[in-house]
């Protein structure tokens, strides 16, 4: 029979993610509710499908299989209350850490609570059941896609994180009766890399490290960095809240922020992602993202993530600098940077009185060795056209990206070193909010 797969996007995208992964293993109940979806991987070669049909016992057949095989299985229900038959094997996966990934089919969310016929509420699992349950609803525009893929790479990737164990999805249907698509759509796969893996090539070409805000810099991780930088032809863009002060610092406040001009110096082969919320509002172009943050979350700032290293900066740094290559790459990037700064700045008009001109001709004045505080949006964003002497340290309420406490954690900061100066800067509604 000729593979065709359902209509349905984020099904499609679903199936692809699922090969993209290497799973294969599907214990399949029968129903109407998911029928795109099994009617979609039955005809597919790559799949391994087993029928089962009390839903119970279909998922205790999941676990016997993930169990001895090793692999990830996946289970598919119908509407209605099949998917509460799951309940007492996944409490098995779960305190078994098995990798079990329970794809409930469902009608459209919002018809929850209208007395709509096989219609149940599955938003909230009990707490010992799956490690993670997430919706995956239709799409209707670009946004909805990225959503779809990024939160099945999520579902996906948490089957085997921190032990691993079962994850639920509950996947909206229309009951879509079209299935002409002959080929799934490209996806984005994201991958999760932990201490135990292999590392991933660096990429030839322009390689950027995006800090957001950072907290201060260890001489080591700096020289780290910076030894990073010289073997793979790197920069650093930085912003003042970035706190990187070394040899191959880009402070991109004014030139990734050009609405009619898109820098060269912007677009980059790689762009590896470290620190927390950037209030910077720089524009990038990555071919590729990696994210570097103990954490390990999925967190796709710059929607071309493609792995998550859950890992300490200086480690990441560090095991990539000890690979041996018998290259010997010269940085061209820096230097292509130092000349679009000269150029972009130096086209600067004589500014009128205005926010811009008090930080274009106060921050040059801030003593060495100080530490500045910037008011989040117009104060953090002005003062990032220019630069600041290497000595100063910056910070901004960029987490919760509330105008309110900026004043007061400049004052606790202040506690910690009183021999120090800590300077403020802050709109006039932010001040008196304190």
């Amino acid at each position: 029979m000729e593979k065709c797969y359902t209509n349905e996007i984020h099904t499609q995208i679903l199936i692809a993610l699922l090969k993209a992964h290497g799973i294969r293993k599907v214990v399949a109940s029968p129903g109407a509710t998911n029928i795109c979806f099994v009617a979609s991987i039955q005809n597919d070669p790559y799949f391994e499908i087993y029928s089962s049909v009390d839903e119970r016992s279909a998922a205790y057949i999941a676990c016997g299989l993930s169990a001895e095989s090793g692999e990830a299985v996946v289970l598919s229900c119908t509407g209605a209350t099949a998917s509460r038959n799951y309940i007492p094997a996944l409490t098995e996966a779960f305190y078994r850490k098995l990798p079990i990934l329970a794809i409930t089919s469902t009608q459209r969310i919002e018809r929850i609570g209208h007395n709509i016929p096989q219609v149940i509420d599955r938003r909230t699992p009990l707490n010992d059941i799956v490690k993670m349950s997430t919706q995956v609803s239709e799409i209707n525009n670009e946004e909805d896609k990225w959503n779809c893929e990024i939160t099945i790479n999520k579902a996906i990737l948490a089957l085997k994180h921190h032990g691993g164990g079962p994850v639920h999805i509950n996947l909206v249907t229309n009951y879509s009766s079209m299935y002409n698509t002959k080929v799934l759509p490209l996806v984005n796969v994201i991958n999760r890399i932990t201490y135990k893996d292999a590392l991933p090539d660096i990429p030839k070409g322009k390689i950027g490290i995006f800090v957001g805000n950072h907290k201060r810099w260890s001489e080591k991780l700096t020289n780290l960095v910076d030894l990073f930088c010289k073997k793979y032809n790197a920069i650093v863009f930085c912003d003042h809240t970035s706190n990187y002060k070394g040899k191959y610092r880009a402070f991109a406040g004014l030139i990734a922020t050009q609405e009619n001009y898109k820098s060269s110096c912007c677009f980059v082969d790689l762009l590896i992602h470290i620190g927390d919320i950037s209030g910077g509002y720089m524009s990038f172009n990555p071919t590729k993202v990696w994210r570097v943050n103990p954490d390990g979350e999925i967190c796709d700032t710059f929607r071309k993530l493609q792995y998550t290293f859950e890992m300490e900066e200086e480690d990441f740094f560090e095991r990539y600098i000890n690979i041996i290559t018998n290259e010997k790459n010269e940085n061209t990037f820096i230097t292509e940077w130092k000349s679009e700064y000269e150029k972009i700045y130096a086209k600067i008009p004589e500014l009128p009185f205005s926010n811009a001109w008090i930080a274009q001709n106060t921050i040059s004045k801030i003593p060495e060795n100080s530490v500045l505080h910037l008011g989040i949006l117009n104060s953090l964003r002005t003062w990032n056209y220019f630069e600041a002497s290497q000595s100063i340290l910056g910070y901004a309420n960029t987490g919760g990206f509330g105008i309110d406490g900026c004043v007061s954690s400049l004052i606790g900061a202040s506690l910690v070193e009183p021999n120090k100066l800590f300077f403020g800067v802050v709109g006039d509604l932010a001040f008196f909010m304190i």
